[in-house]
């Protein structure tokens, strides 16, 4: 027997129900959006545009949720994840590769995503501080997201191994590499595609081909500027700045420096402020204000040591000892490249900056009066290359 009820009845019930089931529905929601899982693949979409810092409270949730539930694994993933957010504010570099190469021996670390987040971010962390032993890693990062079918990342690590081979001198590769991701990022990678015009540009303003550095730089500003969530293009913001000062706009270098100064500045990344110093140093130099290029270099090299940034240390120690030789700083000018040359022992792969510093020291001791200064070219070249390799601790 079924019972008619009134139009007006029948409408209330059924609003009644859809109520009931929207409240069943938003909290089964709400545990699902608030699940470990859910929670890690927010993080991931937003880490994937480089915004590691912003998303790092996220991982932080989801760690303590796998916790709770006993999933080592994810929760390593999930704590892995975070080290790129402090990687320029408590801890220095070496410290954390040593780390995260302790956790690949951990028994967690055998599930293959696991294990390749925990590359990722080593490789991330090594093109920063050694590039010989990040083209390694990155090399890793490539055989192992191709066995997981993650080829964007695939992608990805060949244009870091691209980045690891200018660094280590062998253009051909690195051009060949960093333009192949490039090419994959502009159809399919958003934030790949901002790292590599930034990086190729960046190459082009290290061989001083400045206007031509000007348009993949514009490019990576550009599709940073229209992508939601991507974090702020430094490297292409920094690179900018140097190409417009090498062209002769020292006053638009000055003043996009100061914009960049302003944006990164008050979050206190000491790898960011390290280079941005840096290069508002050389637009100093161009307007020939010794003094605050001095400065700058000067705040640079402290940056580099606070983060145990060999490679940092070796340029801007350089640039400073070079700075002060103008001078007339002769004493001045022996301390930073002393601690330059030392520097390179810790990354003995990398040789581009030794003849240079070398011929800074040389200068520095003639005119200090040292006889047969140039003698030291040989014996001192001879000391880094005989020098080991270290692993960091």
């Amino acid at each position: 027997m079924r019972f008619a009820l009134p139009p007006s009845l029948r409408i209330a019930t059924g609003l009644l129900l859809a109520a009931l089931l929207s409240i069943v529905g938003y909290q089964v929601f709400l545990r699902i959006s608030h699940s470990p899982e859910a929670l890690l693949k927010r993080a991931d979409d937003l880490s994937w545009l480089n915004s590691w810092i912003a998303v790092a409270p996220v991982y932080h949730q989801a760690e303590l949720e796998f916790i709770k539930k006993g999933d080592a694994s994810q929760a390593l993933y999930a704590h892995v994840s975070q080290v790129l957010a402090q990687s320029e504010s408590s801890r220095t570099i070496p410290s954390q590769i040593a780390e995260l190469r302790g956790d690949l021996n951990r028994p967690e670390a055998s599930d293959p995503e696991t294990r390749l987040r925990i590359l990722t971010i080593l490789g991330m962390l090594e093109t920063n501080y050694d590039a010989g032993m990040a083209r390694d890693t990155w090399s890793q990062v490539e055989s192992v997201s191709l066995r997981q079918q993650h080829y964007l990342l695939a992608s990805h690590a060949i244009g870091e191994q691209g980045i690891a081979a200018f660094l280590l001198g062998d253009f051909a590769a690195a051009k060949k590499d960093v333009e192949k991701a490039w090419m994959v990022a502009k159809v399919a990678d958003p934030a790949a595609h901002i790292r590599y015009a930034s990086m190729y540009g960046t190459g082009l303003v290290e061989l001083r081909k400045y206007k031509e550095a000007l348009g993949p730089l514009n490019e990576a500003i550009k599709v940073a500027s229209k992508t939601r969530d991507a974090a702020y293009p430094s490297i292409a913001v920094n690179a900018k700045i140097e190409a417009l000062s090498g062209i002769g706009q020292s006053d638009k270098a000055l003043a996009l420096a100061d914009d960049a100064m302003k944006k990164v500045g008050a979050l206190r990344l000491a790898g960011h402020l390290y280079e941005l110093y840096k290069v508002r140093a050389r637009v100093y130099e161009e307007k020939n204000d010794w003094k605050e290029a001095i400065s700058d270099l000067s705040q640079s090299v402290q940056y580099a040591r606070q983060l145990s940034y060999w490679r940092g240390i070796t340029q801007s120690g350089g640039l400073l000892a070079e700075a002060h030789l103008h001078e007339g700083s002769l004493q001045a000018a022996l301390a930073p490249i002393n601690e330059a040359i030392d520097a390179n022992k810790h990354i003995p792969d990398e040789l581009y900056q030794v003849p240079k510093n070398l011929a800074i020291k040389a200068q520095i001791l003639a005119r200090l009066g040292y006889p047969m200064s140039r003698c030291l070219l040989e014996p001192g070249l001879r000391m880094v290359l005989d020098s080991k390799p270290s692993n960091p601790s």
